[in-house]
């Protein structure tokens, strides 16, 4: 494999076989033989007449005709000054279209609905661009990024000059037509980032330039068939917003194989990045290929053994050859998040990404393994509907009632997701409630059996009219939390309409949405406090608190309204304010005694109110947003939000 320089990307398909189409037959030798003689003017039948056996044919928009003549004859009219031409009436076959043994391993025939095509959803192939003059691709757009790292680079703008990228173009998007061979989502809108030369080199920077070009023309998918072993800080960056961003990104693992290190990774970058789906290849017996890279950040694994796809003709001489390496398998499983695409729209990348991984086949190892992943990527196969049907309705003001009766009835157990994330686990009710703000909204009900949840699901769409809070996106986690306090009258924001979520929250603040919760008079009065007077907002609920034994102030004799509340204030008042029950037992590596409030913490924490960090922590002198206050409070008054 051609190995770079530092900080450079390479393309790395492995091998290349020419793909030949059958010769054409050879002309007839016998003596008598059909050809067509083509004239200078207009065709002279005086002459036919005397030099051939047979007028077939006469054609009236040409000056042509096809005659039958003996090898003699045909020599006689080769050389009259009124002829153009004399050539042999070849045979002609129906043209063929291969289906390559990958569309068949990833079951493309068998998705459901069978119309799928990938219409509507904008894929990026960051690679060295594309032929854009192949009969077996259309392509939407593209640019040419090459400028960034070299001033001539773009002399043929997105042309492919190297022959990968077609290639790599092809199984995603090859027409469904008469010709060639057949892509995965062959009505994708297909866009040509070309990020390598014509060596097959590019740079961090074309890199970065590419993924950046897909946010600004905000595409839904992007397919990087190329490597590198460096890890770059700033490619990660550009990455991480593209995902934030919304695109689901598809990268090549890589062709370094296995090393003998126990538990060592050879997955390069940018697959290798969290935000990427890794993928791996796999050959005609659906085994590993040896050269295809492994470890813990495989995540799928498609065909990558003599893939057969487009090539530049004015390249490799040919329209078509095969090809082997990770570079083939990624743009299978680019192709089938398309098709995912077009059928749930709604979906985000987090979503599809799951979803690619519950409906692959687990190969090796049962479940993710170093190897293949969760196993071979293939179409969603979910039925349309199940028969299931989801009645809802929606108050306008916060509150949504979904009817689960039918499935209830149908799966048993169930659990519920809005958008990507879970807010009702292994239900068997015939009804859930939830809180959201104006939009539409999408929900999805799995079926849960013995335990484990299955990979089909019944969507439902819900319009919900209300209300409107304008700095509360309804994709964001803690809307349902914001909403559910504002439709009980808890959280209303500020005098401007805003909620500010993700602003500090300050214990003046934090005391008038307890005391709210709990109805206490909020009244505006003198405290206890030396430093809140009858002028202070808050101070109604702050000495209701204090009355109800939930708050005591610092030793000083104040309170401190304007101060932020860290998390291990926000636990201790709202565990007293509801009598969370406190307990010694923590689950959290950063609590000790010494943590003040630690009980309530854990107890809290056992409740399923609060949570903490994924590396194990809690954080307890942290402050706390407004967001995160909600979620907690919301969850403390309602029990139907805590996720167990």
């Amino acid at each position: 494999m051609h190995k770079i320089p530092t900080y450079f990307f390479s393309l790395f398909a492995l091998c290349v076989f020419i793909y030949s189409s059958p010769a054409i037959a050879e002309a007839n030798t016998i003596d008598q033989q059909r050809v067509i003689v083509s004239f200078h003017n207009e065709v002279d039948r005086q002459l036919l007449n005397n030099y051939a056996d047979k007028v077939v044919h006469v054609f009236d928009e040409l000056p042509s005709a096809v005659v039958e003549v003996t090898d003699v004859q045909k020599k006689m009219l080769q050389v009259h000054p009124a002829v153009e031409s004399v050539e042999v009436d070849k045979p002609v076959e129906k043209s063929a279209q291969t289906i390559s043994w990958g569309y068949e391993a990833v079951e493309v025939a068998k998705r459901v609905p069978g119309t799928l095509s990938g219409k509507g959803v904008k894929v990026g192939i960051l690679d060295s661009g594309v032929d854009t003059d192949h009969p077996d691709l259309k392509i939407a757009g593209g640019a040419c990024m090459m400028e960034v790292a070299w001033s001539d680079g773009c002399t043929d703008s997105y042309e492919d000059t190297n022959g990968h990228g077609t290639h790599v173009t092809g199984i995603v998007a090859a027409q469904n037509n008469s010709i060639g061979t057949v892509g995965v989502a062959p009505n994708a809108e297909i866009y040509a980032v070309k990020v390598l030369n014509e060596y097959g080199d590019g740079t961090t920077a074309t890199m970065m330039a590419g993924v950046e070009w897909a946010i600004k023309q905000d595409l839904d998918i992007i397919n990087i068939s190329v490597t590198t072993e460096y890890r770059d800080s700033n490619l990660e960056r550009m990455i991480e917003r593209a995902y934030e961003h919304g695109i689901l990104i598809v990268a090549a693992a890589g062709n370094r194989g296995a090393i003998r290190t126990a538990g060592a990774s050879t997955v390069e970058y940018p697959a290798k990045f969290d935000e990427v789906i890794a993928v791996g290849s796999i050959n005609q017996q659906r085994m590993h290929d040896n050269l295809s890279s492994i470890g813990p950040e495989v995540e799928l694994s498609a065909p990558g053994d003599k893939i057969l796809s487009t090539v530049p003709a004015d390249v490799r001489d040919k329209e078509y050859a095969e090809s082997s390496g990770t570079s083939m398998a990624a743009p299978y499983v680019t192709g089938l998040a398309a098709l995912y695409k077009e059928r749930y729209p709604e979906m985000t990348n987090k979503q599809i990404r799951e979803l690619l991984q519950k409906n692959a086949l687990d190969l090796g190892e049962p479940g993710r393994d170093k190897y293949y992943g969760y196993g071979l990527a293939k179409v969603d196969k979910n039925p349309v509907s199940h028969g299931v049907s989801l009645p809802y309705k929606a108050s306008g003001t916060g509150e949504i009632a979904i009817n689960t009766r039918q499935a209830a009835s149908k799966f048993n157990t169930y659990n519920v997701y809005r958008f990507d994330t879970l807010i009702a686990k292994e239900q068997t009710a015939s009804g859930i409630v939830d809180y959201a703000s104006a939009g539409t909204l999408y929900y999805y009900v799995h079926p849960v059996v013995d335990g484990k949840e299955s990979n089909e699901f019944v969507s439902l769409k819900v319009q919900n009219s209300g209300p409107k809070l304008k700095d509360v996106p309804l994709t964001k986690w803690y809307n349902r939390f914001v909403s559910f306090l504002y439709y009980k009258d808890i959280m209303q924001g500020y005098t401007d309409g805003t909620i500010k979520p993700e602003q500090s929250i300050k214990r003046g603040e934090a005391a008038t949405l307890l005391g709210k919760s709990l109805g206490l008079n909020g009244e505006t009065r003198s405290t206890r406090f030396t430093d809140v007077s009858a002028n202070v907002g808050a101070s109604g609920y702050i000495e209701s608190l204090a009355e109800e034994g939930v708050i005591d102030g610092f030793p000083d004799g104040t309170f401190r309204p304007d101060e932020n509340v860290t998390r291990a204030q926000m636990a201790l008042m709202i565990a007293k304010a509801y009598d969370i029950a406190g307990q010694d037992h923590t689950e959290f590596n950063d609590m000790t005694e010494n943590v003040t409030g630690y009980e309530y913490i854990n107890g809290m924490a056992a409740a399923s109110i609060i949570d903490g960090y994924t590396d194990g922590s809690f954080r307890p002198h942290q402050t706390i947003n407004r967001a995160e206050f909600s979620s907690f409070l919301a969850k403390t008054i309602n029990e139907e939000m805590r996720i167990n």
